[in-house]
């Protein structure tokens, strides 16, 4: 059970920092997002009108991203401008990278993004 708070916890931590950066301070689209960290984290697409787009968690999101993603399709099916759109990346310490898939679960769940439900779907 104290798991399962820490982990409530701590998406509810990284909700709270992803609501409150600025759109500015968010990295922009880029090939090679060289200013992106290459640690573990979460990260997540934003689109200030919509707003979280989706929710992620990698172990180098620099290299998750330089890959491609389809959340970058779907917003290019959805002619989202590019400009308007932007990656936030919240890197995570140790023992958050290895509850990172439970803690990316409940930032889902709570938040819904309409990427992860689309892409889920068509999986």
């Amino acid at each position: 059970m104290r798991d399962r708070e820490w982990i409530n916890s701590e998406a509810d931590r990284l909700l709270l920092r992803l609501n409150t950066t600025l759109f500015s301070d968010a990295h922009p689209l880029t090939r090679e997002f060289a200013i992106v960290t290459p640690r573990p984290g979460i990260y997540a697409f934003i689109h200030p009108p919509t707003g979280i787009l989706y929710i992620g968690k990698s172990k180098n999101i620099r290299q998750r991203l330089r890959g491609g993603h389809k959340a970058l399709g779907w917003a290019f099916i959805d002619r989202l401008d590019p400009k308007d759109v932007r990656i936030i990346a919240l890197p995570l310490g140790l023992e958050a990278t290895r509850q990172s898939l439970d803690i990316e679960a409940r930032m889902i769940q709570i938040t819904r993004p309409r990427y992860n439900v689309q892409i889920r779907n068509e999986e």
